[in-house]
């Protein structure tokens, strides 16, 4: 369950609603077609029972389409459509119940002109509804449909009138009211169900299609029982009341089936939420031509059917040069697509040579054998080559000696495989002959018509290297000195231990401490006792040999690891060094300072690290409580004395 939706949302979302209305709607619809069948009831009761079957259908969509706005997990403008969808039930609702009222009195007669105003004010309400479904597309694709609609509705609204209601108009049968009314209502209906194919064609951004589909089978069902009921109650025979109430009814229970589908689906998040999908209008936008060349074909039949020079050679004229115009204009279409599409083309291309141009990366295109078909204007910066002069050269040729062979052999692995290569690793020379390291990434298009090569990026990575080397320093070397610290001190014993026990041979580890050192910090102040650090240090490294480890554990404490076959003779050679380097003065700001060390040394076999440390330690301790400069080895003896 998504906890991140709102109380309602979740009570929706547990319990999906069934088509139950739309059953019951079924229902009586059924049972009305079935008691006129049978019963033969007149055309006043007739009306009445099916005014309030539809007064009950109209009620049931106020509340479901009204029930389906309120989900908080639907897009703003679905919420809107579905409450203008409620407010066009409420409209027929109220037409509905004025229609009933004559029929309740007894007054009879006609249908009210109220009621009229309302059962029409339902079509532009629901134009508004559909319009404001998310359609994906631009605001001027609204007009647009709407300028289509009315070419459709023209083009048929002309037929309509010269096929069925002129001779009812010539003959005075109907009032002009109702010739308007009769011509009015399909044309309607078939603005209605051109907005809701365009809708459905187009791609809705919300997952609705199937609630859609039901409206445009209403609208269509709309528009057939507008066009034909009066030639269906015409026909003789019984069934004919059933079936043209048939067809009422059964685009009333389509829209049923839509609200409840649009209640249903408002119970799941719009999967497409923010979406925008292509448009595909590709038959929508014939729509207006189909509906030209009917008026014209239409005129073309009167105008030869019923001669009348010239105005019938006018007409033929006029239909030929809109002819004319229109395929003038269908080109006009087709090359401004083709206009527009290059266009697009172009400015993508545009724009990705500008973001490869202006990328920090090096970016090169390499045919199969690693020879440089492109490269990025990057390449002066990083490398010091102009792009232009690096075309036809191996990019193996243009790597560190060492490393062309490897190179090489990177080519060759991701010309065979498909996809996207490992990092690698490589230095690439300048013509300085200086080298930068770079790390590389290719992707194998030789297959691809567009590209036809294998795009490498590469990237500078030797500040990266530097700052990581740097890194490392700091957290294994000692600020002030540069001496190794304590912990690499510790892992440089650890290795050593292991390696002798191996070899069977000793280990020794110095451990030095300055004699009187916070005399200095107290006398002259941290600064010249940082600096007295920082001169025995370098005495003390110019004393060791390359093989040994000199290291400040901290304060005025120094250690020195010695590795050798002969590691105690070593160590003794190595403190007589460090003892006459200690006897000359040191100059610092204020002069001339003699300072002393006591050492301490330790040689084990098979001793673990914390014990040879500790050995040492004692062992240096002994040596200051014998006085001043001196240098002790430690010896069993120490630890009880200690």
């Amino acid at each position: 369950m998504n906890t991140s939706l709102p109380p309602r949302a979740l009570r929706a979302h547990a319990s999906p609603p069934k088509l139950v209305v739309t059953a019951s709607a079924v229902a009586s619809a059924l049972g009305y077609l079935l008691w006129l069948r049978v019963s033969g009831a007149g055309a006043a009761r007739r009306s009445m029972l099916a005014a309030a079957l539809f007064i009950a259908f109209d009620a049931a969509l106020v509340v479901l389409f009204w029930r389906a706005s309120m989900n908080d997990v639907l897009v703003r403008r679905t919420r809107r459509a579905l409450r203008l969808l409620a407010a066009t039930a409420a409209l027929g609702l109220v037409g509905r119940i004025f229609a009933l009222v004559p029929l309740v009195t007894g007054a009879g007669g006609s249908r009210p002109l109220v009621a009229d105003l309302f059962l029409l004010a339902i079509y532009p309400v629901t134009l508004a509804a559909f319009l404001s479904f998310p359609l994906g597309a631009r605001t001027t694709d609204r007009w647009k449909l709407l300028f289509d609609g009315g070419m459709v509705v023209s083009g048929v609204g002309a037929a309509l009138w010269y096929f069925v209601l002129r001779d009812t108009a010539a003959s005075g049968i109907a009032s002009p009211l109702g010739v308007t009314l009769a011509l009015v209502y399909p044309l309607a209906d078939l603005l209605i169900l051109v907005t809701i194919v365009t809708l459905l064609l187009r791609g809705p951004v919300s997952d609705h299609r199937h609630a859609l589909g039901w409206l445009a089978i209403s609208a269509a069902l709309g528009v057939a029982d507008d066009l034909f009921r009066s030639l269906l109650l015409a026909r003789a025979g019984p069934f004919a009341p059933v079936w043209a109430d048939a067809l009422h009814f059964a685009a009333a229970i389509a829209l049923v089936a839509s609200a409840e589908l649009f209640l249903r689906a408002s119970s799941y998040a719009d999967r497409a939420r923010g979406a925008h999908p292509a448009g595909r209008l590709s038959f929508v936008s014939t729509l207006p031509f189909l509906a030209a060349a009917s008026s014209y074909a239409l005129l073309a039949d009167v105008a030869v059917r019923n001669w009348v020079s010239p105005l019938s050679e006018l007409a033929i004229g006029a239909i030929v040069v809109s002819c004319f115009l229109g395929a003038r204009q269908l080109l006009a279409m087709r090359q401004q697509a083709m206009i527009v599409a290059e266009a697009t083309l172009r400015a993508s291309e545009a724009r990705f040579r500008s973001l490869v141009q202006q990328s920090s990366d090096l970016i090169f295109v390499l045919d199969a054998r690693g020879v440089i078909q492109f490269a990025s204007s990057s390449a002066s910066r990083i490398i010091g080559y102009g792009s232009d002069s690096l075309i036809g050269v191996a990019l193996s040729a243009l790597s560190d000696p060492e490393d062309s062979a490897r190179v090489s052999a990177f080519i060759e692995m991701t010309a065979q495989l498909p996809g996207v290569s490992p990092l690698a690793e490589w230095r690439l020379r300048r013509p300085d002959g200086l080298s930068v390291e770079v790390e590389a990434v290719a992707s194998n298009l030789l297959d691809d018509a567009a590209v036809g090569g294998i795009v490498l990026n590469a990237r500078d990575v030797g500040e990266r290297k530097a700052l990581l080397d740097q890194l490392a320093h700091q957290a294994f070397h000692d600020p002030l000195t540069g001496l190794a610290n304590r912990a690499l001190f510790r892992d440089r014993v650890t290795h050593a231990i292991t390696l002798a026990r191996r070899q069977g041979r000793a280990v020794t580890v110095l451990y030095l401490d300055l004699d009187d050192f916070k005399q200095v910090n107290d006398s002259l102040g941290h600064a010249e006792g940082d600096r007295l650090l920082s001169l025995i240090a370098a005495r003390l490294r110019a004393c060791a040999r390359s093989t040994d480890t000199v290291a400040r554990l901290g304060g005025d404490e120094f250690a020195v690891l010695v590795e050798d076959a002969d590691s105690a003779a070593s160590a003794e050679r190595l403190v007589d060094r460090i003892l006459e380097q200690m006897s000359y003065p040191f100059t610092l700001g204020q002069g001339d300072m003699s300072m002393s060390a006591s050492i301490g040394s330790a040689s084990t076999v098979g001793d673990s690290l914390d014990e040879v440390l500790r050995y040492a330690d004692v062992a240096m301790y002994a040596a200051k409580r014998s006085g001043r400069g001196l240098h002790r080895a430690f010896e069993m003896g120490m630890l009880e004395r200690r």
